[in-house]
């Protein structure tokens, strides 16, 4: 690492309490921070245990992951350099010891809470008490934190969602905190589950809403800690580290790509010319990190009040809209064709609910409801129809940001991105300008074929030539199927014909 770097200078020695660490997100965080700031002090992860497994044993399962392959390949050890704090976000001041407590008081300089929950169909109890109530279990244990030099709070860009212009500010919550936790301790989950979408408004999920509800906050500490607010858009596989192309997340489009690629999905609702406000999780990462360090290094006297807001987006430098996303999908899903596709991959995005249905029906439900007697019959199990029934639900989870668009302003960001030297601006990139959008999804979809399908770059020619027969046979039993109902017609016609006469 070059030692020019006013970045990993600033992490030298320093401890690191981080949230959330076995996510997508939280992985990738916890690699750069090991890999680019080689002298940072110990890392402490807040992780709860899941299943009967140990806080301890799931991080010991995570440096597995391919992604720690560079660190490993440099004879660095993460375990060496990381200790599990077991604990729990949704739980009273995150369920950890008090022992641990008072040594992440003592020793932690900079926090980063990207803990969630980031399922858009959440109970709103739930919810609330992860993102909202965790996130103030969070500031008030930074309260008790003698070295705090900086916390990076990461939110998403859809907090505001209910405005077209979303600056980076926080804005008034659509209800105070104290009224929503008072509605959902004072009503039983049937009661308040059928009211949800009343209280939740123009949000289009639990997630955006509570994610608006926590900024709020995090706002009220800006005065008494130094805290800024991230707030990444649509979360991708990295564009460059640790490898490009890396996901292991099926949120997001992820899941998308997936069924389109394996022929699952058809058909998406959305409106072409919007942007699509897809931004790299390296690009996320790196400015988390730079933002940390921006708020930390700054003197106390040139401090601000109100809290530092950084829209990580890629709309103003570098858009994208779903109409070019879309198509390089359905291209990559040919030329770099997944195993095991159910049909040959195909992908029109509508905003005419009449077509998509229609699509739905003739293009998915039969198929899969044909696939799925043809195994019952041959003694398979059937297990289309399940399968696509995951996938759409995950693509009306999405229909929200495929049929709207936001402006989003990123003056902080680019102001950050001046400050910092020409070497972290290398290290820490967080400028997608000059990204090129169809090397960048191909990575994408390449990295979900090798790290979410576990799929060998050697089975391409194999699975080239499956896609074509597939689209071959697909061809015949369409027409077939078409035949069919054309004859069928035909005989109703006559039938009422004979009748009328």
């Amino acid at each position: 690492m070059d030692r020019d770097s006013e970045i990993s200078k600033w992490f030298r020695g320093r401890s690191i309490f981080v949230t959330g660490a076995t996510g997508f997100m939280g992985k990738v965080l916890v690699e750069k921070l090991l890999r680019s700031c080689p002298d940072v002090g110990t890392i402490f992860v807040l992780v709860r245990k899941k299943k009967e497994v140990l806080s301890k044993d799931r991080v010991e399962d995570m440096f597995k992951s391919r992604l720690f392959d560079h660190l490993r390949a440099a004879g660095i050890n993460p375990k060496d350099r990381i200790v599990a704090i077991s604990g729990d976000v949704a739980k009273p001041n995150l369920g950890i010891s008090a022992d641990e407590t008072r040594l992440l008081h003592q020793t932690v300089s900079v926090v980063f809470h990207v803990a969630a929950t980031v399922r858009f169909n959440e109970s709103l109890k739930l919810a609330i008490e992860m993102n909202v109530n965790g996130t103030k279990a969070i500031l008030n244990l930074c309260e008790g934190m003698v070295n705090l030099k900086a916390v990076v709070h990461v939110s998403t860009a859809y907090a505001n969602c209910d405005i077209p212009l979303i600056k980076e500010r926080v804005y008034p919550p659509p209800y105070t905190v104290s009224k929503i936790e008072y509605c959902v301790s004072g009503l039983d989950d049937d009661l308040l589950d059928s009211i949800t979408p009343r209280l939740i408004g123009n949000h289009p999920n639990t997630y955006t809403f509570t994610k608006a509800l926590s900024e709020h906050v995090v706002a009220g500490y800006s005065e008494k800690l130094p805290v800024v607010i991230v707030r990444p858009s649509i979360v991708s596989g990295s564009w460059k580290e640790p490898r490009p192309g890396w996901v292991d997340s099926l949120n997001g489009p992820t899941v998308l790509i997936i069924g389109v690629g394996k022929g699952l999905l058809k058909t998406i609702w959305g409106k072409k010319e919007m942007v699509a406000d897809l931004i790299p999780v390296d690009v996320c990462i790196n400015l988390f990190i730079a933002a940390a360090w921006e708020i930390g290094s700054r003197k106390e006297s040139s401090l601000v009040h109100d809290v530092l807001v950084y829209n990580c987006v890629s709309s103003p430098s570098n858009p994208i809209n779903w109409n070019m996303f879309t198509r390089e999908i359905l291209d990559c899903s040919t030329r770099y064709a997944m195993s095991d596709i159910v049909m040959n991959p195909e992908l029109l995005m509508t905003d005419s609910r009449s077509t998509r249905a229609w699509r739905n029906f003739f293009h998915q439900d039969i198929p899969a409801a044909v696939a799925d007697s043809y195994a019952w019959v041959t003694g398979g199990k059937p297990r289309f129809r399940r399968y696509q029934e995951k996938v759409k639900k995950a693509a009306e989870m999405l229909e929200f940001f495929t049929t709207h668009e936001w402006i989003f302003e990123a003056h902080n960001v680019e102001k950050l991105k001046q400050r910092l030297s020409p070497v972290d601006r290398e290290i820490f990139n967080c400028d997608v300008s000059d990204m090129e959008w169809r090397e960048y999804v191909t990575s994408y979809f390449m990295g979900i074929r090798r790290y979410v399908m576990l799929e060998k770059d050697e089975t391409l020619k194999k699975t080239r030539k499956q896609v074509i027969r597939m689209a071959f046979v697909n061809k015949i039993l369409r027409f077939g199927l078409f035949s069919v109902v054309a004859v069928g017609i035909k005989r109703l016609y006559e039938l009422s014909l004979t009748n009328l006469l």
